[in-house]
């Protein structure tokens, strides 16, 4: 099960792995401690990439500056966010229930790193949340499978405030 993370973000992209690798640790700190997860950092000279036992995340060092701004202005006319950072993430589906939690914890520490715009999308790159000039943004367009793990309970490991919005009528009226 793929997803992509876009972030808005002024730290260099191997920093960037770090801390995600950093948020992983604490996240994970009980389950490192009891030997239920592990969480490695294999970063090559392509890709920052950091994982654990539920989910994989990377991002790809060799992104030209004309990509990153064709991307960039994409996510702007779609979803209305600014974002320079395209983290791909990567959910082994026998654990995606434990896994989708950590992920939300992920965030949530990805929210408190500052204030700039980021998007969730699943594999179809339908957005699940995004947040937009600090802001969040759940998408209340949601299928039944969609639903099962946007609940609020789940929603609520981001201990950040938050709206629902229909996220595609949304963007029929910014055309």
């Amino acid at each position: 099960m793929d997803y992509s993370l876009s972030i808005g973000s002024n730290l260099p992209k191997k920093e960037l792995g770090k801390l995600l690798y950093n948020m992983l640790c604490e996240v994970l700190f009980v389950e490192l401690i009891n030997y239920e997860a592990e969480v490695w950092d294999r970063t090559g000279t392509q890709r920052v990439s950091v994982g654990c036992t539920y989910f994989s995340m990377s991002i790809n060092l060799d992104d030209e500056d004309d990509y990153i701004e064709r991307y960039q202005k994409a996510n702007l006319e779609a979803y209305g966010v600014d974002t320079n950072v395209f983290i791909s993430i990567q959910f082994i589906t026998r654990t995606f229930d434990l896994g989708w939690v950590k992920l939300l914890e992920i965030i949530r520490k990805t929210l408190n790193m500052n204030d700039r715009d980021l998007i969730l999308e699943d594999d179809s790159t339908y957005p699940l949340l995004k947040r937009i000039k600090g802001s969040l943004l759940i998408n209340s367009n949601l299928d039944e499978y969609r639903a099962w793990y946007m609940t609020t309970e789940n929603l609520e490991l981001l201990n950040y405030p938050y709206q629902e919005e229909d996220f595609f009528k949304d963007s029929e009226n910014r055309r």
